[in-house]
């Protein structure tokens, strides 16, 4: 994580970067795989467990109090103050509700839900039993390391900004002072002490206490969306593609994936998906370009404007042509789109292929944001 976050951008600028590029990630898993998308909501979930053991619930009450203690008017004590930097490090620690962003990454890859998303990052020492789990610095640095990998390079470095690191280990480890003219951040174990005012710690806690909010808000959207059940036919983890159906029941507050198939089962839109999620090799966004390939470089770099790499693939004549044979055959058009069936610049999403021919085409297949949220600010000082 970032210890420029407060240099970099101040917290309104900052939230609504990553409600933009969260809305990237969360529309674009949905599409190439649905039931592992909605599976990725859940946050943390180990399976046959009783109710309460799920760490997801400490993570929302300590929003809560997080959010309630900033909504309050009088000026900030100090032991008010305290409470608030411990709920924002216990904020920036909540590793399990993380795990939901770490899954609908690795949908983007085509590789199956994961119930421990962030195992490799565990150490183990095998003198006394350890089993010690990532710490937020790791946790936020292998999601940007994933983001990065799908192309979603905004988004990348949104998320080292989310929490601190100089401020989570500062209060942490009891090496930080509060005093008259700010947080002051001794590092005595190494580093230069630094000093941020009121106002500026001001930026720190509401980047994640915001950035918190909005992924919540999308969790408790894209939850809501299945209230009415449907059946979908695809590929839920490691299992054969099959009909199952996701669910919300509101009153009763479940949220569930049920199935039962004898064998493979798969649909013209099963299979239509499984051609345009190949050909993006990895990646939210592939290009296809004919040789020369000028006008496609200049594509490629506001496509890099805009926050994101596309898998970029340049292919002589005959594959070319190949290729646009294949979307015609298979239907492989984004019909999003209400032309751009033409040229030698192809640009594929989740939803299928269209023709670009200058810097408004992609932004128009790009679009805008999927949700939109208020954040409170935190009051700390007057």
């Amino acid at each position: 994580m970032s210890d420029k976050t407060v240099e970099c951008l101040k917290a309104a600028e900052y939230l609504l970067e990553i409600n933009t590029h969260l809305s990237y990630l969360y529309s674009f898993s949905r599409q190439i795989n649905e039931l592992d998308f909605a599976a990725s909501l859940n946050g943390e979930f180990r399976g046959m467990q009783d109710a309460g053991w799920a760490t997801t619930i400490t993570a929302h009450q300590v929003f809560e109090e997080f959010e309630a203690l900033s909504k309050l008017k009088q000026p900030i004590s100090r032991m008010r103050l305290r409470h608030i930097l411990m709920l924002y490090c216990q904020l920036s620690e909540a590793g399990g509700y993380y795990e939901t962003l770490k899954n609908l990454m690795s949908v983007v890859t085509l590789k199956p839900y994961l119930l421990w998303p962030f195992k490799d990052l565990v150490r183990v020492r095998k003198e006394h039993n350890r089993v010690i789990g990532p710490n937020a610095n790791a946790t936020f640095r292998d999601l940007a390391s994933n983001a990065k990998g799908i192309g979603l390079l905004r988004l990348s470095e949104l998320l080292e900004m989310a929490f601190r690191d100089d401020v989570r280990n500062g209060i942490s480890h009891a090496d930080y002072v509060i005093w008259d003219d700010g947080l002051r951040l001794r590092k005595r174990n190494g580093g230069y002490a630094e000093r941020l005012s009121f106002e500026d710690l001001n930026e720190v806690l509401t980047c994640g206490m915001g950035f918190f909010q909005i992924l919540r808000e999308y969790n408790a959207a894209s939850v809501r969306s299945f209230s009415t059940p449907r059946t979908i036919v695809g590929r839920f983890s490691a299992n054969f593609p099959m009909p199952w159906t996701v669910s919300f029941d509101p009153e009763a507050r479940s949220f569930g994936i049920s199935g039962s198939s004898p064998g493979p089962v798969t649909s013209p839109e099963y299979d239509r998906q499984c051609e345009i999620n190949r050909r993006l090799g990895g990646k939210v966004i592939a290009t296809f370009a004919a040789e020369p390939a000028l006008r496609a470089q200049e594509l490629d770099a506001h496509i890099l404007a805009k926050g994101f790499e596309a898998n970029a693939v340049v292919l002589d004549e005959k594959g070319f042509v190949t290729l646009i044979e294949d979307i015609e055959n298979l239907n492989l058009w984004d019909a999003r789109q209400p032309s751009g069936r033409a040229g030698t610049n192809f640009m594929a999403t989740p939803w299928g292929f269209c023709g670009i021919d200058c810097p408004t085409d992609i932004d128009r297949v790009l679009g805008k944001p999927l949700l939109e949220f208020q954040v409170t600010t935190p009051r700390l000082h007057e």
